[in-house]
C-alpha cells in the first residue's frame, strides 16, 4: 500500500551551524529489536536520457520498505549535481514493512552530461547510506555541415506500456496494481505524465482508478467481472502515445457469492440470504444488522460455511455482497428489502447476481419501488448451485 500522511513521522534534514544545508549527510543506524528493515529503490539509477538545452524534465522514484521491521528515513537529499538535480518533496520518516512512497526528481538541462547522486540515510543495517546515481546525456549538436537545408526528424511519440497485477484477483477481498513505468520515449526524451483511466468495468462497480504517476496502486474492485485500464503518456515534448489496455478478472470465489446494485442513489436497498428453512430479519438471515463481516454461525462448526455481508451502502447505487466460502447443504433464499425512510420515488431497477463455484448461474433485474417492501428474488439449492426464480407479493 502507499504510505499515507499517518504513517509517516517526519524528521528535519541536517543543518549546518550557519543554517544552510551541508552536501553531505552522516548516516544513523538505528537497528530495531525484532526483525532487519530493509530498503529498496526503483529503479537503482535515475537516466533522464537526452534533454535538449534549456528544457526540464521529471523523473519517479520508487522508495520501498521491503523488510520484516520498521524502516526509519532520517533524511534525502541530492548532494552532487544539485545545481541541475532537485528532489522536490523530500519524505523521512518511518516506513512500516510493505509500504511505499514515490519521490520526484526533476532535471533542468544545459545541454551537457551531468551527473548526481540522491543520498538516503536509514535504518537499514545492510544500506545505511543508499546513493541513487543521477544522469542525463549531452545533447547532440545540430550538424554544421553542407547539408544545413536538411529539415532535422520529426519527433516521435513515445510508447505507453502497462499491466495490471496479478491480473486475476477474488473482488472486494483482494487488490491489485495498475503499472505503466516501462513505458518510455521513442526519441530519448522523458515521460513526464502518466494518464490512467478506468474505461470497462462490471455494470454495478462503483471503485475508481487509484491515484498516483506511473503506478497505480491498491485498486479493489467491488463487483466480479472484467476490469479494463488504459494508460496514456505524455513526453517532454507535449507529444501523446497510443493507449495501453490491461486487462483484471475479478472473481466470485469458489463458494456462494451474491451481489446487488440498483439504478437511483437516494433509495436505499438491502440485501439478505435466507439460511435453508431461514426467517427474514432473524439470525437465520443474514444482512446489515447482524451479518457485516461475519457474525452468524450457520452449517456445523467452523467459519467457513457462515455468511458474510461484506458491503453494505446506503446513500448511493450499491454494490451490496454476501458471500459463503462453504455453505452447507440446503436451499438458500436471496430477498431485496426497500428500506423505507429513503427519499426516492418511483421506479428503480435492482440487479441481483448469483455465483456458485466461481460461475455466474443467474441474474435479473426487477423494478422494486414499494417502501418497505421484501422482494423474494431466488432460491439456490446447495450443492447442485441449481437456481429457483421467486415471485410474489412483498413481504
Amino acid at each position: 500500500m502507499k504510505l499515507t500522511t499517518r504513517h509517516i513521522i517526519f524528521f528535519p534534514l541536517l543543518l549546518l551551524e550557519s543554517g544552510c544545508m551541508d552536501s553531505t549527510i552522516t548516516p544513523i543506524k538505528d537497528p530495531p529489536s525484532d526483525g532487519v528493515p530493509h530498503i529498496q529503490v526503483d529503479p537503482e539509477t535515475v537516466d533522464f536520457g537526452v534533454i535538449p538545452a534549456g528544457e526540464a524534465s521529471a523523473q519517479i522514484i520508487t522508495l520501498s520498505s521491503v523488510g520484516d521491521a520498521t524502516l526509519n528515513v532520517t533524511a534525502m537529499q541530492v548532494n552532487e549535481g544539485r545545481e541541475t538535480f532537485t528532489l522536490l518533496e523530500p519524505r523521512p520518516g518511518s516506513y512500516e514493512p510493505d509500504t511505499w512512497t514515490e519521490l520526484t526528481i526533476t532535471y533542468s538541462s544545459d545541454g551537457s552530461e551531468t551527473t548526481g547522486v540522491l543520498q538516503i540515510l536509514s535504518n537499514d543495517p545492510d544500506s545505511p547510506n543508499t546513493s541513487v546515481p543521477l544522469l542525463a546525456h549531452a545533447t547532440i549538436p545540430d550538424d554544421t555541415g553542407s547539408d544545413t537545408g536538411d529539415t532535422p526528424p520529426p519527433l516521435s511519440a513515445p510508447v505507453a506500456v502497462c499491466e495490471v497485477s496479478p491480473n486475476e484477483i477474488l473482488a472486494i477481498h483482494e487488490t491489485a496494481d495498475w503499472i505503466g513505468n516501462s513505458s518510455y520515449d521513442t526519441d530519448g526524451g522523458s515521460i513526464i505524465e502518466y494518464r490512467w483511466s478506468l474505461v470497462s468495468a462490471p455494470a454495478g462497480a462503483t471503485t475508481m482508478m487509484p491515484g498516483g504517476t506511473a503506478n497505480r496502486r491498491g485498486f479493489s474492485p467491488d463487483v466480479a467481472g472484467e476490469y479494463i485500464g488504459e494508460l496514456v503518456v505524455v513526453d517532454n515534448d507535449g507529444l501523446s502515445s497510443d493507449p495501453c489496455y490491461a486487462t483484471l478478472n475479478a472473481t466470485a470465489g469458489d463458494g456462494l457469492w451474491v451481489e446487488m446494485f440498483w439504478t437511483h442513489s437516494g433509495d436505499d436497498m438491502d440485501l439478505h440470504l435466507l439460511d435453508d428453512g431461514g426467517i427474514l430479519t432473524m439470525d437465520t438471515d443474514c444482512y446489515y444488522a447482524n451479518c457485516t463481516w461475519g457474525g452468524l454461525n450457520w452449517g456445523g462448526s467452523g467459519t467457513s460455511d457462515d455468511p458474510i455481508l461484506d458491503l453494505d451502502d446506503i446513500p448511493g447505487t450499491g454494490p451490496e455482497n454476501i458471500n459463503i466460502d462453504s455453505p452447507a447443504r440446503g436451499t438458500y433464499t436471496v430477498y431485496v428489502h426497500d428500506y423505507p425512510g429513503s427519499s426516492y420515488i418511483g421506479r428503480n431497477d435492482v440487479t441481483v447476481n448469483v455465483y456458485f463455484g466461481g460461475r455466474l448461474m443467474w441474474t435479473d433485474t426487477r423494478n422494486v419501488n414499494l417502501e418497505g417492501c421484501y422482494e423474494p428474488f431466488v432460491d439456490i439449492t446447495v450443492p447442485s448451485g441449481s437456481t429457483t426464480s421467486l415471485t410474489g407479493a412483498c413481504r
